[in-house]
């Protein structure tokens, strides 16, 4: 019988591919130590803010990719936020960021709360603040509802 699956091997390989197929598609593996994994989901977030015309030109020094002052890029990273990217468009005569990043950590309010202690997070955020508008009733960055996602 070389060659040939077993009744075993075909039960095996159905259950195997009906987890699969049945598995949510936002899910991602990602290993959580040696020969282990775990499953996460990706929060993917999207924000708006306005900013203030007159300070377009050092916002974006400060985001630009060469940027060589402290930044926080590394500290997105550490805090489990990937892709982070940041767009601006003219609405009426005025301007506005909007933000996505993906989330993929396992507590997101204790990263979030962390990452607002780090020092360096708090001092580029007094720089940026000052440049941004938020929309009316929020404080900062309103975040959005995503609506649709083609993965």
């Amino acid at each position: 019988m070389k060659g040939r699956w077993s009744v075993t091997g075909w039960v095996v390989a159905a259950l195997f591919a009906s987890l699969w197929l049945a598995a949510p598609k936002d899910l991602e593996v990602n290993a959580a130590g040696p020969g282990v994994e775990a499953i996460r989901t990706v929060k993917r977030v999207g924000m708006v803010i306005g900013l203030d015309e007159a300070s377009m030109g050092e916002y974006k020094r400060l985001h630009a990719d060469g940027y060589a002052g402290p930044g926080v890029r590394d500290l997105l990273n550490k805090y489990h936020m990937h892709n982070f990217s940041i767009f601006l468009h003219q609405i009426e005569g005025k301007w506005y960021e909007f933000g996505y990043y993906e989330y993929t950590g396992n507590d997101f309010e204790g990263d979030m709360a962390q990452l607002a202690k780090e020092p360096r997070n708090i001092a580029w955020l007094k720089v940026c603040d000052a440049m941004q508008i938020p929309l009316e009733g929020e404080d900062s960055w309103a975040e959005m509802e995503m609506v649709f996602l083609n993965d």
